[in-house]
């Protein structure tokens, strides 16, 4: 299910005021947790089309899986522009025509559009707000879309646990892990307690294995999905208290990453709304 979009333009919200949470408290609570994109030196995003012809631009929930799809992309287009350059030189000499200036070959096949490619970043509260927009756009007139993208490694613990026999997970689906019961103090007197939801695994059993330290086995880790939970915090005439305790918990080098982004970005705005740089 798609969740209600978080907040408007404007700053106003366009969730249900009935719903079990408060919207502002949810939207809070995800704007504290750093997303990462890839933006040009101006900051509009790079969105890339897929198989299925969808225009799609990605909010990672890590630095590191941002860098790698970075490195990637940066890396295969430079490859096939280097094949492209040999390609073109070998069908000249073929036909015996004068080799092209730098400036001709570049004109003939292309430039590399990641190499000025920065990588930004913006809180979860935007990404989850553009996501539900721009799905809700797409499905109405066939637009371009954003997804938020957690890591490879995440997606794969997550799949190890699952029960249900997936090999893979949904695009734009995103793991939580959590354990049944494990309650931390909160950090502000909201509430007396809260209810932690980690993007990784392994920082879940580290902060489950500091408040019991004497423990031998660690509990079953139950995983669930960004989106559903987000749907049901926000759904008109919720029930579960429950929900009224759940935090988000990100990366731990989140706000150091984040902090450099925004360093390295210098006076360029993080995100460019209404811009974008699409790519095949």
């Amino acid at each position: 299910p798609t969740s209600p979009a978080i907040a408007a333009e404007d700053g106003t919200s366009t969730a249900s005021t009935d719903s079990i949470v408060d919207p502002k408290v949810v939207a809070d609570r995800l704007r504290a947790i750093p997303t990462f994109v890839i933006v040009d030196k101006d900051g509009v995003p790079f969105m890339v089309v897929g198989e299925d012809a969808k225009v799609t631009g990605y909010f990672f929930t890590t630095y590191d899986e941002a860098n790698r799809i970075l490195k990637v992309a940066r890396d295969s287009v430079s490859k096939n522009i280097k094949e492209a350059v040999f390609e073109l030189r070998l069908k000249r000499k073929t036909e015996k025509l004068p080799p092209l200036t730098a400036e001709q070959e570049r004109d003939e096949v292309g430039v590399n559009p990641w190499v000025d490619a920065r990588i930004s970043t913006v809180p979860l509260d935007f990404a989850v707000t553009l996501v539900t927009k721009t799905e809700a756009s797409a499905k109405a007139r066939g637009r371009a879309l954003f997804k938020i993208a957690p890591a490879e490694t995440d997606v794969t613990d997550a799949l190890a646990l699952d029960t249900s026999g997936k090999d893979e997970l949904a695009e734009g689906k995103v793991p939580l892990f959590y354990f049944e019961d494990f309650v931390t103090e909160a950090s502000s007197s909201e509430n007396e307690k809260q209810s932690p939801l980690y993007f990784r695994k392994d920082e879940l059993i580290n902060d489950w294995k500091k408040q019991n330290p004497t423990s031998q086995t660690v509990p079953d880790i139950r995983v669930s999905e960004l989106f559903v939970l987000l749907t049901e915090m926000l759904k008109p005439g919720g029930t579960d208290e429950d929900l009224k305790t759940l935090v988000f918990v990100s990366p731990k080098e989140s706000a150091k990453k984040a902090a450099e982004c925004v360093k390295k970005g210098g006076k360029e705005v993080p995100f460019l709304i209404g811009k974008t740089n699409i790519v095949l």
